[in-house]
């Protein structure tokens, strides 16, 4: 009976843990050291749980990353030469039991599957234990703790990837990237923003970015958002600090349906407005989205929300409007107004890359674009804006010439791409159907 058994039978809970799985994951990596690149980016060295174990393995990687083999004399050297040969017997017997007893790497891919499971199980059981402990004996805020403990519950269901690649490797994941975009043709490789341009640059919405959409009062960034909403057909979320639930939800049918928002709220509506009316929402009724109709939350108050509706309902990209109207945490109630934005615009963009889901948020563009003979607003134009530059990865404003200009073409929207982490910068038309609140591709307009 191995101590493990011995220690169950006696009732000690013993961490989960398979040494099987372990034994036979590190003797297949002897027999098959190819393996070991694939294997790399989904387990890591503390994921075994006998030490030992992890210093096997953490022998290969290091051996494999300077082209060396991974057999039993190699690694009997590497122990040597690290100070670590008393964590085996002087003839490295165990490492020639580990390739002879295994006779096949085949299910070397299932094997590290358990050891994964089983190291998250164990982290689970740890973070558990001292979320416990803290609840007993911290002063933290209540909500702080919950708040945390979903965070650090949350960060397990990611799999450990390697930080350390060869230019050759990079070179190689990025043309895997490139022939995958390639063989989608007329599709993108990301979310769909509804407007065939502004994909066409863009490639649609991309897990991780923060992109950032910017425009004065009155050019339409809430229909915007909301038209962006109901193109991305993927579980989404949308967090309303402006308007309440039944404008979004009002805004939202006149949107899809083309029925003039004005009869939303007056209820005029004609004979043919009810079908109308009723194709959208059946159109929109089984779309997975959800709504926080809240006036000014913070940003802690967002990220809460945001992971619940990631673990409930699978949300893909979140929507927020806007980023001024979302308040601090931290920040102290002296702080200066661009250390709020600052914290709010670093609290999205954090969000965006723990959840790993694109987020979309408007922003307010200073009214000192007003005064000036060009009313087209830049990157430096936003409210409070460099540290929403800074975070940003895609920042578009918006712009309608017919606002300031009565000879303008009133269907006409400017959308301006900024800045572009991923590509090209440029201008993007749309057209805007005012009495419906709707953009669409400006070719199809015309």
């Amino acid at each position: 009976m191995s101590l493990a058994a011995e220690a169950r039978a006696m009732g000690i809970r013993v961490p989960p843990h398979s040494v099987d799985a372990e034994q036979a994951v590190l003797g297949g990596l002897m027999l098959v050291p190819d393996k070991i690149e694939s294997l790399a980016d989904q387990l890591a060295v503390q994921d075994f749980y006998r030490k030992d174990h992890q210093l096997i393995y953490r022998a290969m990687l290091e051996l494999s990353a300077r082209g060396q083999p991974c057999d039993a004399v190699t690694m009997a050297d590497w122990f040597d030469a690290n100070d670590l040969g008393t964590m085996l017997d002087g003839s490295g017997g165990y490492l020639i039991h580990l390739a002879n007893s295994t006779p096949s790497a085949a299910n070397i891919l299932a094997y590290a599957e358990i050891i994964r499971g089983k190291s998250v199980r164990r982290q689970v059981i740890d973070r558990a234990t001292k979320l416990a402990e803290d609840a007993y004996g911290s002063d933290e805020d209540s909500v702080q703790l919950v708040d945390r403990g979903v965070v650090e519950l949350m960060e397990l269901q990611k799999t450990e990837t390697r930080s350390e690649f060869t230019l050759k490797q990079a070179m190689a994941a990025a043309y895997q990237e490139a022939q995958r975009a390639r063989e989608l043709g007329d599709d993108i490789p990301g979310i769909p923003t509804g407007l065939k341009r502004l994909d066409r640059v863009l490639g649609g919405w991309h897990d991780s970015d923060l992109i950032v959409v910017g425009a004065r009062p009155a050019m339409g960034k809430t229909a915007l958002l909301l038209n962006f909403a109901i193109a991305c057909k993927v579980p989404c979320g949308i967090v309303s600090a402006e308007q309440p639930m039944v404008q979004v939800g009002g805004r939202i049918i006149a949107a899809k349906s083309k029925v003039a928002a004005e009869k939303m709220r007056n209820g005029r509506f004609r004979d043919e407005d009810y079908g109308k009316l009723a194709y959208a929402i059946e159109e929109l009724n089984d779309r997975v989205c959800q709504i926080y109709d809240r006036s000014s939350p913070s940003i802690a108050d967002v990220s809460r929300m945001a992971r619940k509706w990631k673990q409930q309902n699978g949300m893909r990209v979140l929507f927020v409007d806007y980023l001024q109207r979302i308040r601090s945490s931290r920040a102290g109630k002296n702080a200066r107004r661009d250390e709020h934005v600052g914290e709010v615009a670093q609290g999205l963009k954090d969000l965006a890359r723990e959840l790993c889901i694109p987020v979309v948020s408007l922003a307010q563009v200073s009214r000192d674009v007003d005064k000036r003979d060009d009313k087209q607003p830049g990157m430096g134009d936003l409210s409070d804006s460099s540290s929403i530059e800074k975070e940003a990865d895609q920042i578009i404003t918006l712009y309608r010439p017919a606002v300031h200009d009565d000879s303008a073409e009133e269907a006409l929207a400017i959308l301006s791409i900024e800045k572009n982490r991923h590509g090209p910068t440029g201008i993007v038309k749309a057209a805007w159907l005012a009495d419906c609140m709707r953009f669409e591709n400006y070719a199809e307009h015309e």
